[in-house]
């Protein structure tokens, strides 16, 4: 019997809550500061395709170099951001993945994109003391954007773009401040 309530006791310690609220640090107040201002990009430093029957074939090929895999590509060394200027949002990132419509040949391989989003939101999780960005732009063409990002206290984000005309992607990257350029 006491085997028993001892098993019992360990069993309620272990399924208490898990959940640890993180402190604000010197690195999570510059994100806040940099959020704030709204002038600032991310490089994006890896591109995470969907894992698809085409990529890996693609990737079987050896056509993406030594090191990447169909839903793990290298992007250093590749120039790419995507900017926030007050209201106006940028980008000029690399696609990988499969076009279900839309476009051409030599034309808006990646993804790009500039002006003001149709939607946007920007919200704290105090416990975790990092931010989910969320906002909806058109492109060049036809082509809409639904973009959600994650930034983390360590100036480190996280891009998930779904898009009207192709399969969604994921970059990791750095976020840095822009400097003034006048």
């Amino acid at each position: 019997m006491k085997n028993l309530f001892i098993a019992s006791l360990f069993l309620l310690i272990a399924c208490g809550s898990t959940q640890k609220t993180i402190a604000p640090s010197a690195e999570s107040s510059a994100l806040d500061q940099l959020l704030a201002i709204k002038n600032f990009s991310i490089s994006a430093d890896w591109a995470y395709p969907n894992a698809t029957a085409s990529m890996a074939a693609l990737s079987n090929t050896g056509i993406l170099g030594v090191g990447n895999t169909a839903n793990a590509i290298n992007l250093i060394g590749n120039p790419n951001f995507l900017k926030v200027e007050g209201d106006s949002i940028s980008a000029f990132l690399p696609y990988y993945g499969e076009r279900q419509m839309g476009g051409g040949y030599g034309s808006d391989n990646g993804i790009e994109f500039n002006g003001i989003p149709e939607t946007y939101s920007l919200k704290k999780d105090e416990q975790k003391q990092r931010y989910s960005m969320e906002f909806t732009i058109s492109g060049n063409t036809t082509e809409v954007f639904n973009v959600n990002i994650d930034f983390f206290p360590n100036t480190t984000a996280q891009i998930n773009i779904f898009s009207s005309q192709r399969r969604g992607i994921r970059y990791q990257g750095n976020v840095t401040a822009l400097k003034n350029e006048k």
